[in-house]
């Protein structure tokens, strides 16, 4: 006689699969308009984003540039000091650097 077992309980709660293909991170447009510059720019520039006049935190938005570069295959890097977050072209690796 098979024994009567009980579900356990959702630990999380379902959400219909549309509301998540639609999400959109918090720093989607900023990383947008960012890379939009960034592929303008040349190669002994960078960019000077002010955090302060963004609003972000700076280790969040380097995270999310980084994301967004890796999916792009953008070779970026960044740099920070007292209030800015810098963005430019990584430069290539010659073979005396290995």
């Amino acid at each position: 006689m098979p024994k009567n077992r009980r579900r356990p309980e959702q630990r999380f709660p379902p959400v219909p699969l549309a509301d998540v293909l639609n999400r959109s991170s918090k720093h989607r447009e900023l990383v947008s308009n960012i890379l939009s510059d960034f592929r303008k720019l040349d190669d002994l520039s960078a960019l000077k984003i002010d955090l302060n006049k963004v609003g972000k935190k700076k280790a969040e938005l380097r995270a999310a540039l980084h994301r967004a570069a890796s999916k792009e295959k953008l070779d970026l890097a960044t740099a920070s000091d007292h209030g800015y977050l810098y963005v430019f072209r990584r430069k290539p690796r010659t073979p005396d650097q290995f």
